[in-house]
Formats: C-alpha cells, sequence, structure tokens
C-alpha cells in the first residue's frame, strides 16, 4: 500500500478532503429518505438536527442545483441545513438566504503529517478502545450525547452499520473513550487510498475541557501512524478547530454550512 504525505499532496488536499467528507455521507446515509445524484445528496430524515436534514453540494457555483434541491429542506416542521464543498458563490448565498437559511459556520478543511502531529499524553484515568458491531449501542448513546445529535440519526452511522457499506478499498475503524469505565467519547476513522480520514470526535458534555477530544483523536493517529500511514485528514467544526491545530493539523479551504431553524 501507498502512503502518501500532505507535501505530495499538496495543491489537492481541499478536493481530497471533501471528496472525503461527501464519499462518507453518502455511504452512511441511503434509504428512501436520501436522494443521490451526481450533483448532491439529499438527506431528509426529518429528525430535529440540521445535520439530519442536509443538501451537500458538491458545485458551490451551481445555483440551479441548489435551487432545484433545496425545496424539501424549506419545511417549519424540522430544521435542516446545507453544505457546500467548496466557496459558495454570491448567487448561491443570496438563494439560501432567501429561503430562510444562514451561514452557521465555515467547516475548516484540515490535514497533517502523521510524522509532525503533536499527540498529546495520555490522561490518567481515560482509556480508549477499538469497538465493533457488538458496542454498538453504547457507541451510539456516547456520540448522541457528545454530538447532541438525536439517536435516530446516530444509529445511521454506527458500528453495525459497517458491514453493509464498507467497500473493499476502505476500513472502518471505531473507538469509544472511557473514564473509569464510563464511555464519554467517541471516534472513527475511514482509511481510504492510504491516507486516514477521522469522524466522529465527541465528547459528552461534563467531560469536555479536559483534553478528552485531543487524547480520543490522537490515540486512533498514534496506531495508524505505526503502521506507516503518514497522512491524516478531517474537517472541523470552529470549536473543534482549536484542538486540531493543537495537534500539528493545518487548514486547507473551508466548507460554508448554511442552517434553517423554524421560527428563529
Amino acid at each position: 500500500m501507498v502512503f502518501p504525505t500532505v507535501s505530495e499532496l499538496s495543491g489537492r488536499l481541499f478536493q481530497i478532503i471533501t471528496d472525503d467528507f461527501d464519499r462518507t455521507f453518502r455511504g452512511f446515509l441511503d434509504g428512501s429518505d436520501v436522494t443521490k445524484t451526481d450533483k448532491y445528496l439529499l438527506a431528509q430524515t426529518e429528525v430535529d438536527h440540521p445535520i439530519g436534514n442536509l443538501l451537500v453540494v458538491r458545485d458551490p457555483g451551481d445555483s440551479a442545483t441548489v435551487a432545484a434541491a433545496v425545496g424539501p429542506l424549506c419545511s417549519d416542521e424540522f430544521p435542516s441545513g446545507v453544505v457546500c464543498l467548496g466557496p459558495a458563490g454570491q448567487e448561491v448565498q443570496e438563494l439560501l438566504t432567501s429561503r430562510g437559511f444562514q451561514l452557521a459556520e465555515n467547516l475548516p478543511a484540515m490535514a497533517a503529517n502523521l510524522t509532525d502531529v503533536h499527540l498529546p499524553d495520555r490522561i490518567d484515568g481515560y482509556t480508549i478502545q477499538q469497538v465493533g458491531a457488538e458496542a454498538h449501542e453504547l457507541w451510539v448513546d456516547t456520540m448522541a450525547e457528545g454530538y447532541e445529535l438525536p439517536r435516530a440519526f446516530v444509529e445511521r452511522i454506527g458500528p453495525a452499520v459497517v458491514a453493509s457499506i464498507a467497500a473493499d478499498d476502505e476500513e472502518y475503524r471505531y473507538y469509544i473513550g472511557f473514564h473509569n469505565e464510563r464511555a464519554v467519547a467517541t471516534a472513527t476513522i475511514i482509511i481510504r487510498d492510504g491516507i486516514v480520514g477521522v469522524y466522529n470526535i465527541s465528547t459528552i458534555p461534563d467531560q469536555r475541557g479536559q483534553g478528552v477530544g485531543g487524547f480520543v483523536t490522537g490515540e486512533p493517529l498514534r496506531l495508524a501512524a505505526a503502521e506507516g500511514y503518514r497522512t491524516a485528514i478531517l474537517q472541523a467544526s470552529q470549536m473543534g478547530e482549536p484542538v486540531y491545530l493543537r495537534l500539528g493539523f493545518k487548514s486547507y479551504g473551508e466548507m460554508p454550512f448554511f442552517v434553517r431553524i423554524p421560527g428563529s
């Protein structure tokens, strides 16, 4: 297997990160409430969170596609979101604003050389364990609390789904972080083309601010680096970005995230 470095991927990293994000959501989200075309992914799960009612647009300058696809998300029955896989053009921004969406944040697309990552020291009382389908319920419970997502949505991205979605050229690894045997954090890494994608980093509210997020991110990366992997990528929230900067990740672009909250 080839293990590319950040420098070898220079100039293509933003596209690689956004493509990985798109592929991941297309893998996790399937069923009668999901529409996938070569231009967008539309999920209409009707859960009470924008991530569950989501439009992911591959060409953020394609206002015609956005206009045609976003309609089902303009309901007053549930919150919804739009992620653009690149800077949104003025026309798209104005269109989304006219439909009641507001720019919530610009999500940094980040990457790091695993040989340069500043892996945090292990924290007393905290451990991390790789888990499989047998721990699906515990992982889902922890992720739902930590990421503050509806459990019905998290059920669709937990370890039990891997057997039905994983392609031959990708590997999913799920982790739970424990504090004195209590599940308090989650992480997932998805390996494709010799690159480690980081997803589902969450910490339950009463454990935040203690370095747990860095710990559950860093330990899977430590293991991946020991296997020879040299590049990690992720899409961060603005809240999580400082954690990843401290680990040694750098931003290579931003993905605008618009939300529509009924009654706001």
